[in-house]
């Protein structure tokens, strides 16, 4: 069984600081990124326990590296390289199941201990009325292939925003947010409480193989085309700039819609 995993850094167990962990300038990036490679390793060892053939991983927060430190990647997992950070490539129908490590809830999610969707000044995202953030855009890309996406971990926001669309999903639940601490824009950091490393690690691996051997009765999710996303953005000068697109109209001062036949002609 051949799988893809797509990985952010906000959901990796212990990171709860964007300023501090998620950015490269910072000085606990480097821990984060360790952090990250190492439950990233321990979905590859789950899912190959449970019998999975081939596994490649794609990097997707920020630019290069895209928090995933290379030197202590899992052996047997391959890394799709300096490919960006606006959505995974390197896919095909060869591709049995999808799975997504250390991702965070759509902005605005209550108890997403670093919730945001896609952007720091994107507020709420529509497509074709689903209230949708990165776990799900993910999903669709994967599903227009009829891959279906089998595994989250993250936060229990992000656990639940998966099974939402996904109902019989496995996801590896690591952190739990508390009362929000802070608000940068549509970012929202909350007060948490987070498993080990360690322990981390042993939740991801047992729910990796647990949604390899279950991957064939999970259906993808999809969305028909054409495409409607409506976005409402934080300040009006994001809107301004996005209606000067083809295609994309109005809606009131701060949001705008675009319909498309492909998920790849959508812009933000």
């Amino acid at each position: 069984m051949k799988v893809y995993v797509v990985c952010d850094l906000e959901g990796t167990a212990g990171v709860v600081d964007f300023k501090q962990q998620c950015n490269p300038n910072e000085k606990y990036y480097q821990q984060a990124m360790r952090l990250a490679t190492l439950e990233l390793n321990a979905l590859v060892d789950g899912a190959m326990e449970g019998g999975a053939t081939e596994v490649y991983a794609w990097p997707g927060h920020w630019v290069f590296p895209g928090g995933i430190d290379f030197e202590l990647l899992h052996p047997e997992c391959k890394l799709v390289m300096h490919a960006g950070d606006m959505g995974p490539v390197g896919f095909d129908r060869s591709f049995d199941a999808m799975f997504q490590c250390g991702l965070h809830a759509m902005a605005g999610a209550e108890g997403g201990v670093l919730s945001h969707s896609f952007m720091p000044h994107l507020q709420n995202v529509w497509l074709n009325d689903v209230k949708i953030g990165e776990i799900g855009m993910n999903m669709l890309c994967f599903g227009e292939l009829d891959i279906p996406c089998v595994f989250v971990s993250g936060d229990l926001a992000a656990a639940n925003e998966a099974k939402a669309l996904v109902p019989d999903i496995e996801c590896a639940v690591v952190k739990w947010g508390l009362e929000e601490r802070e608000k940068l824009g549509a970012l929202s950091v909350r007060k948490a409480t987070t498993l080990s490393p360690a322990k981390a690690r042993d939740v991801i691996r047992e729910k990796a193989g647990i949604a390899i051997k279950k991957a064939n009765g999970v259906k993808p999710f999809r969305l028909n085309p054409p495409y409607i996303l409506k976005v409402q953005y934080t300040e009006l000068k994001y809107a301004d700039q996005l209606v000067q697109r083809e295609g994309v109209k109005r809606v009131d001062r701060t949001t705008v819609v675009q319909v498309r036949d492909k998920l790849a002609d959508l812009v933000f």
